[in-house]
């Protein structure tokens, strides 16, 4: 270790006047860094497991097609490649149990090709529905309900919605609301009986290597739209980064209120020294290699703070989700608390901490320097009091 910083370690930690506001600083810091990465790997990790179990179900990508026989043409040409993903015809229409009525979104499932992971242990004989939406329509297994399709008439009988009845052979609970109040599932010749049409008007995609691969292979137009979950999601995305951006400015605001402490365990810690830094000055450095010294002293220690901050709490996250089992109450989805880690975060969770200390220990310096441009005065005063 450098004789210098040695000396002014022991300084620290064994003089008399040990500066113990400079030590809440650098307390502050590693609480910071640990608070941080900890918070932002149990969100993380709830956020991941929400988009996760919503993929399950809406799948990663889907692809459209306003024209049936451009869908036809497409499957021909594709259909060797053997893509996980799902031929269905989607249409939102009015689900009816006797006086109870719900909005409801029918995926009819084409059952000669690739079904979705979460139905193929489902009987699609009948209709997969919601539980919750099952629920509110007061159903059981094999009762009939009606599906209304608002947007199709009859057509010998005028302008009445078409209509059709089929029985509930199946519930689904996904832990997702919106799956689970608003979507049900049904082979794919129901729905085009339904709504008098032919042919599917999605693939809806379960494994994202296939997703890009048909990007790659199949071109936008008019009649074709390609979307990926997030661009589907937008607003959710939007309110997740939201989230996190608010999650960080606390935390930066948190860490502005230690750089007070910083600032002003500094200006003590440099008015204690002060004899010191005129005494190797004595003894041949310069001004500007003392005050490097000085400014990479208090880094160093800004920086040991900060990294034993993220340790501590990467090792706090990591017994949570070993250990950490069942914490929270049944009625929550998440039992224990998701983790999720990466490179992003933990350099966050140090960087942000380290760079406020950084900033405000060059003011301190440059306010240090200013107040004090030369030790002749000491010296000087020195040798007068001597």
């Amino acid at each position: 270790m450098n004789p210098f910083y040695k000396y002014f370690l022991n300084y620290l930690f064994h003089a008399r006047t040990r500066q113990g506001l400079l030590f809440l600083a650098l307390v502050g810091l590693f609480l910071s860094s640990s608070a941080l990465i900890v918070i932002q790997g149990i969100m993380g990790g709830l956020q991941h497991g929400l988009i996760a179990r919503s993929q399950n179900y809406h799948g990663v990508g889907v692809i459209r097609f306003a024209d049936q026989l451009e869908e036809k043409d497409l499957w021909n040409e594709v259909k060797s490649n053997r893509w996980a993903m799902s031929r269905e015809r989607q249409v939102e229409i009015l689900i009816r149990n006797g006086s109870q009525v719900a909005p409801l979104i029918l995926h009819g499932v084409d059952l000669q090709g690739e079904l979705p992971p979460f139905l193929k242990e489902k009987d699609l004989n009948g209709l997969v529905l919601g539980a919750d939406l099952a629920q509110k329509l007061k159903t059981t297994f094999f009762t009939d309900v009606m599906m209304i399709a608002p947007a199709t008439t009859e057509a010998l009988a005028g302008e009445i919605p078409r209509q059709l009845s089929t029985a509930i052979s199946d519930y689904l609970l996904s832990d997702v609301m919106e799956i689970d109040t608003m979507h049900a599932w049904i082979r794919i010749a129901f729905v085009q009986n339904l709504v008098r049409l032919r042919g599917a008007d999605s693939w809806r995609f379960y494994n994202l290597d296939d997703f890009k691969a048909a990007k790659k292979s199949i071109r936008p137009s008019e009649g074709v739209i390609i979307e990926s979950w997030e661009d589907q999601h937008q607003t959710l995305m939007w309110a997740l980064n939201l989230e996190t951006r608010v999650m960080l400015a606390l935390f930066t605001a948190m860490a502005l209120l230690v750089s007070l402490a910083i600032t002003t365990g500094l200006f003590l810690f440099f008015g204690k020294i002060r004899p010191d830094l005129a005494s190797f000055w004595l003894l041949g450095l310069s001004l500007p290699r003392i005050e490097r010294m000085v400014l990479t002293f208090v880094l160093q220690l800004s920086g040991v703070s900060c990294f034993f901050g993220v340790a501590l709490g990467s090792g706090l996250l990591l017994i949570l989700e070993r250990f950490g089992h069942n914490l929270m109450p049944d009625i929550f989805v998440e039992r224990n608390f998701p983790i999720q880690i990466n490179l992003l975060n933990l350099s966050l969770s140090f960087f942000v901490p380290f760079l406020i200390s950084v900033v405000f220990s060059m003011f301190s310096l440059f306010q240090f320097k200013k107040d004090n441009p030369s030790f002749i005065q000491l010296v000087r005063g020195s040798g007068e009091s001597a």
